[in-house]
């Protein structure tokens, strides 16, 4: 299956003061997106692309059409701006994102929503995905707040309440790991299905919209709140069922 991935990737400066003299330096790409790309390029039955906020504002399909060259996309940590980058040329009059990827899952392509700063309400409202067309798609609401983010850094307990959904086959549902932050999302859809929770908030959901399915983690896939799922034994095979189940190979 061909996979675009979009997301976890931050760009590191610092700036400097010396008297009434201030320089800013670039020092590095911060690579958040490693983990999970390198899991599913070890997977022969998944062909990844990722896409990184500089390249997703120039490079994001503008059609359903191209978008649907994908069987399925991961939107992770990424603000919902990045899509609707006013300031960047052509952006207006332009296509609209958001729609396109409401339409994608609507003609049958699979969305895994995950969660970080930058995704849901997210930090002091960044994120800002509430009450856009991709929240129609998802099989949870996002509360509208400030911020939506649960820190927790001494880790939080999960609990797999669905282990014989296929996104968990030939996963011990029982030893998935503690997490260190998540966002705390709305109800679960009336016809969507919560799988898994972290103390007692939504962690893993799933739905369907038109003929495509979709998936929520509220959490990170990868370091810092994904600090011990990313060391998890299951830790491929859980994203390649995910994404089997929702593109319908499984």
């Amino acid at each position: 299956m061909d996979v675009l991935y979009v997301g976890d990737d931050k760009l590191k400066s610092d700036q400097f003061f010396a008297g009434a003299e201030n320089v800013q330096v670039f020092q590095r790409r911060i690579k958040d997106y490693e983990p999970l790309l390198e899991a599913l390029e070890e997977s022969p039955e998944v062909s990844a692309r990722h896409m990184g906020g500089p390249e997703t504002i120039a490079s994001f399909p503008e059609s359903v059409d191209e978008l649907c060259g994908y069987d399925a996309l991961i939107v992770s940590d990424l603000s919902r701006g990045t899509l609707t980058p006013h300031f960047y040329p052509g952006a207006i009059p332009g296509p609209n994102k958001l729609r396109i990827v409401r339409e994608f899952v609507e003609s049958g392509g699979g969305l895994l929503y995950c969660g970080g700063w930058m995704t849901f309400q997210g930090y002091k409202g960044a994120g800002n995905w509430q009450g856009t067309p991709v929240e129609t798609v998802l099989p949870v609401e996002i509360r509208p707040v400030f911020d939506d983010r649960v820190e927790r850094p001494e880790g939080a307990e999960t609990t797999v309440h669905d282990p014989g959904h296929p996104v968990f086959d030939g996963v011990d549902a029982g030893s998935f790991p503690p997490v260190y932050g998540y966002n705390r999302v709305g109800p679960v859809g009336a016809d969507a299905e919560e799988h898994a929770t972290v103390a007692g908030d939504t962690l893993v959901a799933t739905g369907a919209f038109g003929d495509g399915r979709t998936f929520v983690y509220t959490s990170d896939p990868n370091v810092k709140w994904g600090l011990d799922l990313v060391e998890w034994d299951h830790y491929r095979r859980f994203w390649v069922r995910t994404l089997q189940w929702a593109t319908r190979e499984r």
